[in-house]
């Protein structure tokens, strides 16, 4: 079986590298979904061959994107990660991400910025570029309720128990 782990971390590497991810943020996902219990940093580290120092910066990058998630043990200091293995699931899982820690807080950001340069703009060339900042807003709202959509209807779908 040790096959199948080494096949399936190469799959996912692939996979992973193809939507811009390095080489480590691959391997780790790889990892971590063939895994069907959480696992310790440490663990990782000898799976993948990186270092615990990168593995532990590596792994506040993946929790962002929402791919995994940090457990606790009761009575021990150790971290340990666990990958939803239900395809759905996981997509909700980032979906969720994306809105908390990109959507979100360019909603709260955004509009203070565009307020505080609204009458400032003067020239054609500042105009141009409040007006990009606004149509980029803009945007990003229409894109949270298609996310919002989207997500709805994945948590709607049956999945894998």
């Amino acid at each position: 079986m040790e096959e199948l782990d080494k096949d399936v971390m190469e799959f996912f590497s692939t996979l992973m590298k193809s939507c811009g991810l390095n080489d480590l943020h691959a391997k780790i996902i790889g990892a971590l979904y063939i895994e069907p219990e959480e696992v310790s940093m440490k663990y990782l580290a000898r799976k993948t061959g990186y270092s615990l120092a990168s593995i532990c910066n590596t792994m506040k990058t993946v929790e962002t994107m929402g791919m995994v998630q940090r457990i606790k043990k009761p009575g021990t200091n150790k971290v340990f990660f666990y990958m939803e293995k239900d395809l759905v699931k996981l997509n909700v899982m980032k979906l969720h991400a994306a809105l908390n820690n990109f959507i979100k807080p360019a909603k709260e950001t955004l509009p203070r910025i565009i307020e505080k340069y609204k009458g400032k703009a003067r020239d054609e060339k500042s105009k141009q570029k409040l007006q990009i900042i606004e149509n980029y807003y803009a945007q990003l709202l229409q894109f949270e309720g298609i996310l919002g959509e989207f997500t709805k209807k994945l948590e709607g779908m049956p999945t894998k128990e």
